[in-house]
């Protein structure tokens, strides 16, 4: 073989290892660069338990599951309160759950496909409740129909895509068939293939960006990465979420056109006729009484009356509308304010019979309203308190009979009382303005005008300025301070305004204005000890009267009817109304007026 030919054959190895060679690298660089078909189901992936679904919130998974069950979703009670109504309440003790609206009363029991509504019984194709695992669930689909609970459901693995936020979320379209992977690599399995055209969200602002991929969820709530290049990231746009069209059904409340100005009268036993009659003749003003006259007395729903119609008779000859009482301390101290009245509103039939009871004195008695006055409560019965108001004002609505509902000031330590719920079946909700300072506390101002402020703006908090009405004192207290070594004993007296009028009479001292608390303060010695009374009159009174015309509440209530004296309730009124000219011609003190009351 010739040199030449060597030559030739030589160089047709060397193009042929090199072509190889060429090969080879050109399949090591296109798989560098070639996506993973390997695809992780769904199923897998997500690890959905049997008889569950995974729960999406607009782009977050939830920490909790729903209950996937005869063809149905359910979501857990808890997130149904707190997230889409406060109508529903769960008794474990009955193993029942409630749903009360405006016009119906439902009753379920888990796993049962029977239903009590408005006390008849229905009966569904499947359970709207269930239990699982301790924990009660409620239908989604029946949801719909009292919320505006939007969501989507997909199989495979079982999952439900809620949408709860309002804000708007940022979408992009696929222009390049591609995938959702696992994580942020082209070589991570996939978990859903994306034709052109599909839409994405992106979530968690797009994630951690590594390798040019964001994070995104697909329309069937699959989550995960993709590559940007693959979406029109330039025409990126938002979308607003849409809602399940619900609207609540409205509550109708028993409103006067003109302001309250509320009197309660303290009385055990029918009658009392003539000093509600010479209240009325010397107070014009008052345009509502509300005598105590309905006590609960037994675990059962059993209830004391004193409704008299005799009574109702004679204030309505003076065009005053009677809001009768409902008391849950037993006038002979057989009933215990927590323990006994938990036991009452804790079940359903005694609810029932304490509300058959009262709208049954009611009628029989011709009272235009009922004012509750549930007090010494706890957290466990505060669910009940409000339940029992739901299902009152059933009654009431179909009676024309006013509910109002007696309420400390708001903070954190009474919150089960749950003033917001109170105002959707309330008419009127009653604010008590004094008891700053109270029997076995500290020395102090009953109502000073700034924690009187302060407790009208907590309330504004809790409900509507027009279902509002506050209550002012018409007592005081007469504090008596004792030294013993480093310490000192308090001691104090109530006493009511007439009470206070005839001890200021006699009082030598001259008092000292205190503008922060608008009230006239006295201190004295005697005997060694230390005695102290912020004064209640017609300018302190004023004074609150005023804020509560500020905030254009409903009107004021005072406890009660034997302290007033004559005049005071036409100061209250003005002010409540704008007139201020009584306060700036009146700067005298009780003792100089008489007018302690």
């Amino acid at each position: 073989m010739n040199k030449k030919v060597l030559i030739g054959l030589a160089a047709v190895i060397i193009i042929g290892l090199l072509a190889a060679a060429g090969i080879i690298i050109y399949d090591k660089i296109a798989e560098k660069y070639r996506e993973s078909d390997v695809k992780t189901e769904l199923s897998a992936y997500y690890n959905v338990p049997e008889g569950e679904a995974m729960l999406i919130f607009d782009e977050k998974v939830y920490d909790k599951n729903a209950v996937y069950e005869n063809g149905e979703y359910y979501l857990d009670f808890s997130t149904v309160a707190e997230r889409y109504s406060t109508l529903f309440m769960w008794n474990p003790e009955e193993n029942r759950l409630y749903y009360t609206t405006a016009s119906r009363a439902y009753i379920f029991t888990p796993g049962e496909k029977g239903m009590i509504v408005n006390d008849s019984p229905v009966e569904n194709e499947i359970p709207l409740i269930v239990e699982k695992n301790g924990v009660i669930y409620v239908s989604m689909s029946f949801l719909t129909t009292c919320s505006s609970i939007t969501y989507r459901t997909y199989h495979e693995p079982e999952r439900v895509l809620v949408t709860y936020s309002t804000d708007e979320y940022l979408c992009a379209a696929v222009k390049e068939e591609t995938s959702i992977r696992v994580d942020k690599d082209i070589k991570a399995n996939y978990l859903e293939k994306l034709p052109v055209g599909s839409k994405v969200r992106v979530i968690d602002g797009g994630g951690i960006q590594e390798n040019g991929f964001i994070k995104v969820m697909s329309e069937d709530g699959v989550r995960g990465y993709i590559l940007e290049e693959k979406l029109d990231w330039a025409n990126r746009f938002s979308e607003a979420p849409s809602f399940n069209p619900y609207e609540a059904e409205k509550y109708k409340h028993i409103k006067s056109d003109d302001k309250i100005y509320m009197i309660w009268q303290l009385v055990y036993s029918k009658g009392h006729i003539q000093e509600m009659q010479s209240c009325l003749d010397k107070n014009p003003e008052i345009n509502v009484v509300s005598p105590t006259w309905f006590f609960m007395s037994g675990p059962n729903g059993e209830m004391i009356s004193y409704g008299d119609s005799e009574y109702v008779a004679a204030a309505h000859e003076r065009g005053v509308k009677v809001w009768a009482v409902l008391k849950n301390d037993d006038i002979e101290g057989s009933f215990e304010h927590n323990a006994d009245c938990y036991k009452v509103l804790s079940k359903y039939d005694s609810r029932k019979k304490l509300i058959n009871n009262l709208i049954d004195a009611v009628s029989e008695c011709g009272a235009d309203g009922i004012n509750i006055d549930i007090e010494t409560t706890n957290v466990d019965t505060g669910v009940f308190f409000i339940q029992f108001l739901r299902e009152l004002y059933l009654k009431c609505s179909e009676k024309g009979i006013v509910i109002s509902v007696d309420n400390y000031i708001p903070e954190s330590n009474n919150a089960y009382y749950n003033i917001p719920e109170q105002s959707k079946v309330a008419d009127y909700v009653v604010i008590m303005g004094y008891d700053e300072h109270y029997k076995g506390s500290d020395a102090g101002s009953v109502a000073s005008l700034s924690w009187f402020t302060y407790a009208a703006d907590l309330s504004l908090k809790k409900c509507p300025a027009e279902q509002l009405i506050m209550g002012v004192p018409f007592y005081t207290r007469l504090w008596h301070e004792v030294a013993d070594g480093d310490n000192v004993k308090t001691y104090s007296d109530s006493m009511d305004l007439n009470a206070q009028d005839k001890f200021l009479k006699e009082l030598k001292e001259e008092p000292e204005w205190l503008e922060d608390a608008g009230q006239y303060y006295y201190e004295y010695e005697k005997d060694g000890d230390t005695y102290k009374l912020w004064a209640e009159e017609k300018k302190s009174l004023t004074l609150k009267a005023m804020v509560i015309g500020e905030k254009n509440f409903a009107g004021a209530a005072a406890w009660e009817m034997s302290g007033g004296t004559e005049g005071l309730w036409s100061a209250i009124k003005s002010a409540v109304e704008g007139d201020l000219s009584a306060l700036l011609e009146d700067n005298a003190t009780p003792q100089e007026t008489g007018e302690a009351g």
